[in-house]
């Protein structure tokens, strides 16, 4: 991965000045201000995305096939409340329009215009997703260091800005898993820099590459957007309030 031959300082194994806290801020500084990144509401990102479904190859030693998406993603940083629409090609060349909802600690997932009930499991995931953020995650590292999420933090020396998540998880299949989410080409959004490219790294093998085509913050969030008809609600399981662990 290219951001790594950038000089970075490691969170988790700092033992000398400048403190964790101190990176931490540096960071939040570096990305507008904490006044600034403690006003983002909600954000709007227009995306293309390849996803590589690492595991399910044909054989050892064929490649992984990917699934090519555009799509627009909305997120209410208050209300934790997201939608994602997207247009999806996968390897067999059939064309998916997905909507889903996260809202509630509940989802759903509308295939085609055929709502269902989201797997509980993809509910925690995209809570996940929304809390590992950058402007988010710093924030709670500022205030609640003891978070629901473990994670190792890399900041680019030079910059301070975050580049580089890592977590060590089990896999059923792989064993340890080790998960690299990468934040680079950052740029200005409203006063705040925020990540224009997004890489996820598997084991060193890459599984998900986005970037985003176009960012506005603080847009308008109507409760409409994000609604669940109640005949998904009363079906949909909640998602776990405790995080999977992350070692």
């Amino acid at each position: 991965m290219t951001v790594l031959a950038v000089p970075l300082l490691v969170l988790s194994t700092l033992a000398q000045t400048p403190a964790p806290r101190d990176l931490v801020a540096r960071a939040v500084t570096a990305m507008g201000g904490e006044t600034a990144v403690r006003g983002l509401r909600g954000s709007a990102i227009d995306f293309y995305q390849a996803m590589f479904a690492l595991g399910q190859e044909e054989t050892p030693a064929s490649p992984a096939r990917a699934n090519l998406t555009v799509g627009r993603q909305v997120t209410d940083y208050a209300g934790d409340r997201m939608l994602i629409t997207t247009e999806g090609r996968n390897p067999t060349g059939a064309v998916n329009k997905v909507r889903r909802v996260i809202a509630g600690s509940i989802g759903m997932t509308e295939t085609n215009g055929v709502p269902a009930p989201e797997n509980p499991g993809q509910v925690a995931t995209l809570e996940r997703f929304m809390r590992r953020t950058p402007e988010r995650l710093l924030l709670t590292a500022l205030d609640n260091p003891a978070g629901a999420d473990t994670l190792d933090l890399y900041f680019d020396r030079r910059t301070g800005l975050l580049v580089l998540t890592e977590t060590l998880t089990d896999d059923p299949i792989l064993g340890d898993r080790v998960t690299r989410t990468a934040f680079t080409r950052w740029q200005d959004a409203g006063g705040v820099l925020l990540w224009r490219q997004l890489d996820v790294e598997v084991n060193n093998r890459l599984q998900n590459h986005s970037v985003a085509t176009a960012i506005s913050t603080n847009p308008a969030l109507s409760d409409s957007m994000f609604a669940i008809p109640d005949s998904i609600a009363a079906r949909a399981q909640r998602s776990d309030a405790t995080p999977p662990p992350v070692g």
